[in-house]
């Protein structure tokens, strides 16, 4: 996550909506679904590839994703090139989703939340000035008992102000309930002026205290679950994993193992270029740091 936030009047002023005025198309409407379908499976959240971008030799291969910024960016990215319509970025802190508005309602996309289908809000349905939407999303986990527990996504869009939260909600089966892993507010005067921003901008962004690891996230084609290799940047840097259950597992475990080939698999690349890669990010990491930084340990527990 790494981006910086500017006033919006300043940005927009004589500038078009992301949309038309009208209301939205459905071939629009099409096209979001099929970006976000495409991009959940092959452009996983990676945090280590903005890190080899901006302090390194150059971004990683697509394949391998990008930080949360940089899945939004995708996203908007591939549905101008697909409609012609151009995302508006809205950000907080250092996190970007892609919106669209337009008469009738507003659409978002935010990859790095895995949520199904395209967040569409409709207008009409504003009950005292808001409207709420409950979203499905990735990882699907299961209870004790075996029923299923989706992850969810909840949106409450404030007509008065144009402001969006987004909440990120997922299942931990340790505590055997849903949890809050997320939430944003996207204000509509905070975005981009530019996506991505100028380098400048970016760096000290991936040097924030926040970032206390590298990782790479993936939702494989195949199974659709989830599988994730985190490197963290506090103490002793050993690789861990976490499967679509968030069980933790630690390298050299067989449970490490699996998840690593599930990880690789999903992205089409030998395990150790992944592990060399998040490796390589943690360096350029340390590198680049100011001096002092102090950065929270990574938990170890299992969701």
């Amino acid at each position: 996550m790494s981006v910086i936030g500017t006033d919006r009047s300043a940005e927009l002023a004589g500038s078009t909506p992301s949309t038309s005025e009208g209301a939205v198309s459905p071939s629009l409407r099409a096209v979001q679904r099929s970006v976000l379908a495409g991009l959940l499976t092959s452009y996983p959240y990676n945090s280590a590839s903005q890190l080899h971008e901006y302090f390194g030799d150059g971004p990683l291969p697509s394949s391998y994703g990008g930080s949360c910024a940089w899945q939004s960016f995708q996203a908007g990215r591939s549905v101008a090139e697909r409609s012609g319509v151009e995302a508006e970025y809205r950000i907080d802190g250092r996190h970007v989703a892609a919106v669209y508005r337009d008469a009738d309602g507003i659409t978002i996309l935010d990859p790095y939340l895995m949520h199904c289908l395209p967040l569409r809000l409709e207008r009409a349905d504003a009950v005292d000035g808001d409207v709420s939407l409950t979203a499905g999303a990735y990882p699907f986990r299961a209870r004790a008992d075996g029923s299923p527990a989706p992850s969810s996504v909840r949106v409450r869009w404030r007509l008065g102000d144009d402001s969006v939260r987004l909440n990120y909600l997922r299942f931990s089966p340790r505590r055997g309930h849903r949890v809050f892993s997320r939430s944003f507010l996207m204000r509509p005067d905070r975005v981009l002026t530019a996506a991505p921003p100028a380098a400048e901008r970016v760096r000290p962004q991936l040097l924030h205290p926040e970032q206390h690891s590298v990782s790479v996230r993936v939702l494989h084609p195949g199974t659709r679950r989830l599988a994730e290799l985190v490197l963290p940047l506090a103490g002793r840097r050993l690789l861990i994993s976490k499967d679509n259950q968030g069980a933790v597992a630690r390298q050299g475990s067989r449970e490490f193992d699996r998840d690593r080939e599930v990880v690789a698999d999903a992205i089409g690349v030998p395990a150790q270029d992944i592990e060399e890669a998040l490796l390589k990010a943690a360096e350029l990491h340390r590198v680049a740091a100011p001096a002092g930084l102090g950065l929270a340990d990574y938990s170890l527990e299992d969701e």
